[in-house]
């Protein structure tokens, strides 16, 4: 008895299977896999078009130039999109170029399905590809039926990032300079109230003020120095005058002739005094002086006189008396007024010196406020000047700033539908579902076809097999099923071939 190896008979049965069930797979894959083809491009595509932006920070150190506006990181990548990807701003989007022209919706419609249509991935800068860490770089998707929109769509939205973050950086930089600049002349203005409160002071209190206080008390100590010598100047003065005055007292104005002698009452009365020592108060020479000592004494208090000296006075001796009197007596007035004046300058120093102590706590007040306002106004001014340079900065963007990795080209295939992910899966679908089928068909079916199926029902030996022969009829009803069947795929096929055609003209 012929035996059959294991091995070859498992593969003849596979073979067999195959021919015996081959109708299967033709009636059942083919269609599947045209439909899918079908579906593949007969389903409207969508487009996909991606920008890929980089946040790249500044090239100049911080040490160099210190920027005013905060340092956005890469969380802050979502925050920018929140600013961005609003209905209002797509709303102007939409105004300037519409992304659905064949759709009659409103504005605000189309831009909520601009935003709809659009995301945002993490991407690696170096590679491209989505990571699911941190990263300064983003990709933008945007998603239109349209492939030339779409890529100018998402050329648009991408220029709304960079134009959006450096406009926001050069707008807060210039913000902090106005602000600064503000402030500047708020303190200003505050310095301007404290100087005109100083100047009132000093026109009250003169100069009383605390910072005049040596100055005062230096001229106070000179004035004292001067009044003492002033003073002992006055002591000389009176002293002399008081001496001339003596003398002048003592000297008659007016000349009398005695026996040829010029005398006046200071002569007649030592004359006077040397006969009362001689002579007895009867003797005709003491009668006789006396005589003349009381008309020199009447003829002196007749005279009229100017300040205690006579105006009619004829004697030498006492005119040059009286001159020097007078001249004594001058000096002494002027030296008294001057003295005065002294006293006056000295009473006006005490008193500035008196009232700096209750002056010197406003004055102190005010000066500290000023100090305080000074101080202030110079730190405002050192931070104005580092804005305005970082203002600067911003402006000509050379701070952080978004920049174009990639920009948006019109994609070559659709992201819907996955045309060749939808074929093959028809493909795989045809021929599990031909495969499922023939294996149930053949489950069922116990008849016997060839020589090999015979050991799996007896151990009788085979002594022969007939082979299957086809008469005209059969033959012609098989060219009848190839033929429909070949008309029918070629018909199906020209049809999906026209829509896939039509797919790719647009």
């Amino acid at each position: 008895m012929q035996t059959v190896p294991e091995s070859s008979s498992g593969t003849h049965d596979l073979i067999g299977i195959v021919r015996r069930r081959l109708m299967y797979f033709v009636f059942i894959t083919p269609p599947i896999v045209l439909l899918a083809v079908f579906f593949a491009f007969w389903l409207k595509p969508r487009y996909q078009a991606t920008a890929t932006i980089l946040l790249e920070l500044s090239s100049v150190p911080t040490n160099v130039v210190q920027t005013t506006v905060v340092s956005y990181s890469d969380q802050q990548i979502e925050i920018v999109q929140g600013r961005v990807m609003t209905l209002d701003t797509l709303k102007h989007l939409v105004e300037e170029f519409d992304p659905y022209p064949e759709n009659t919706s409103s504005v605000i419609a189309k831009a909520q399905r601009v935003l709809e249509s659009t995301t945002l991935e993490k991407v690696d800068p170096v590679s491209m590809k989505p990571v699911s860490d941190e990263s300064n770089a983003f990709s933008l998707h945007y998603i239109n039926p349209d492939r030339e929109r779409a890529a100018a769509v998402a050329q648009r939205l991408a220029q709304l990032f960079l134009t959006y973050y450096q406009r926001t950086r050069t707008e807060s930089a210039h913000d902090a300079a106005v602000f600064l600049q503000q402030q500047a002349e708020v303190v200003v203005g505050q310095m301007r109230e404290v100087e005109d409160e100083l100047a009132k002071l000093k026109g009250v209190q003169g100069d009383a003020l605390p910072e005049l206080r040596e100055q005062n008390q230096g001229a106070l100590e000179r004035t004292e120095r001067e009044l003492d010598a002033l003073q002992q100047e006055i002591l000389t003065a009176e002293a002399k005058e008081s001496q001339l005055s003596e003398e002048l007292g003592q000297t008659s104005p007016n000349l009398m002739t005695h026996a040829g002698e010029l005398s006046d009452v200071a002569t007649v009365r030592a004359n006077l005094a040397e006969a009362e020592q001689r002579y007895t108060p009867d003797h005709p020479e003491v009668k006789r002086l006396k005589q003349a000592l009381q008309t020199l004494m009447a003829q002196n208090s007749a005279a009229p006189s100017k300040g205690g000296i006579s105006t009619t006075a004829d004697n030498p001796q006492y005119v040059m008396t009286a001159t020097e009197l007078e001249s004594a007596r001058r000096e002494l007035s002027a030296l008294r007024a001057q003295e005065v004046r002294y006293k006056e300058k000295l009473n006006s120093y005490e008193e500035l010196l008196r009232r700096t102590p209750s002056v010197e706590r406003t004055y102190s007040e005010i000066m500290r406020r000023r100090q305080s306002l000074q101080t202030d106004y110079q730190q405002i001014q050192d931070k104005l000047q580092n804005a305005q340079v970082a203002q600067n900065f911003e402006a000509e963007q050379r701070g952080e700033r978004f920049v174009m990795l990639r920009a948006p080209s019109p994609p070559r295939s659709p992201v819907y539908p996955n045309r060749i992910g939808l074929i093959s899966m028809g493909l795989l679908l045809g021929l599990g579902i031909a495969a499922v089928i023939v294996a149930i068909v053949e489950t069922i079916d116990s008849r016997i076809r060839d020589a090999y199926d015979i050991p799996q029902i007896t151990d009788a030996p085979l002594l022969a097999s007939i082979p299957r022969i086809r008469n005209p009829s059969d033959r012609m009803r098989r060219r009848l099923l190839y033929g429909t069947l070949g008309l029918t795929y070629g018909g199906a096929i020209v049809f999906v071939v026209m829509v896939v055609a039509s797919a790719l003209r647009y």
